[in-house]
């Protein structure tokens, strides 16, 4: 079988299962040829909706190109439009970016940031290769960004975040989106998609999620927890999550401590948590 009839299987049952709703991200997916970015495996394996390690240290994965109906839900959160100006954190095998240039399109502009030298250096020619002229591969630790071409209307997060770290606010354009899988301490990993208004920003779809944790330089997690009641504290079993507000950590107010169920205090970034 050919990998364009493998692609229509992998986007068809990404439809069924939901994970994929827009006509633009559907595009996307059509057009990628998944294959190109992990050329050591089978097609049918290339086109299998399961993420594929492609560096590991020891028993370890160190990086990953992520399971297809997990990025198709991180898109549809980043809400990427034609013209947009987006950096992700961790390339990877570089799919994502490609995925993200079909969305933004010739006028838009991708920088995508690897600190790993070997998958920086692949995932670069492999976009050269695949007519990805808008992308730009940067080998630099996530945790700062790029500031060269900020702001950004979008920063999608490809790896484990515990903070949203102090250059991504920097360099987020106020009314762009974040999309960030985090773990805070909340009992779970999440991808939340935040939308920035000023000096906030507020969920809008919040999903689970299992990523590689994000490499390089970072404060320690202080994971100060406050919760408004003691039934409201996440204990042993999962709750839903209604909304997600975060804020600087250094202009958190009290009031957050009364609007939500759980307040999640880290280095940079306090997040006051609602439970349905």
């Amino acid at each position: 079988m050919d990998d364009a009839r493998l692609r229509e299987g992998m986007i068809a049952e990404m439809r069924r299962s939901g994970s994929i709703t827009s006509a633009a991200v559907t595009r996307a997916f059509e057009r990628v040829p998944r294959h190109r970015f992990v050329p050591e495996v089978s097609l049918s394996d290339a086109y299998a909706d399961r993420a594929i390690s492609i560096k590991g240290e020891g028993v370890d994965t160190v990086a990953s190109i992520s399971q297809p109906s997990m990025l198709s839900r991180m898109l549809e959160l980043a809400q990427i439009e034609p013209g947009n100006r987006v950096l992700e954190i961790g390339t990877g095998s570089g799919y994502n970016a490609a995925l993200m240039s079909e969305l933004a399109g010739p006028q838009g502009r991708i920088v995508t940031v690897e600190i790993e030298a070997d998958l920086a250096e692949r995932a670069a020619a492999t976009l050269r290769a695949c007519g990805y002229e808008n992308v730009r591969v940067v080998l630099e630790d996530g945790h700062a960004g790029s500031a060269e071409d900020a702001p950004y209307d979008r920063i999608v997060v490809s790896a484990r975040a515990t903070d949203i770290a102090a250059a991504w606010w920097e360099q987020l354009a106020d009314g762009g989106h974040i999309v960030v899988p985090l773990e805070i301490g909340i009992g779970g990993e999440y991808a939340v998609g935040f939308a920035r208004s000023g000096n906030e920003l507020r969920s809008e779809g919040v999903v689970h999620c299992l990523f590689v944790p994000l490499r390089g330089e970072q404060s320690a997690s202080r994971e100060h927890v406050f919760a408004r009641s003691s039934n409201a504290r996440y204990i042993s079993r999962p709750r839903s999550i209604r909304s997600i507000k975060a804020v600087k950590t250094a202009e958190a107010l009290p009031e957050l401590l009364e609007r939500a169920d759980i307040v999640v205090a880290q280095p940079q970034t306090t997040f006051a948590v609602t439970w349905d």
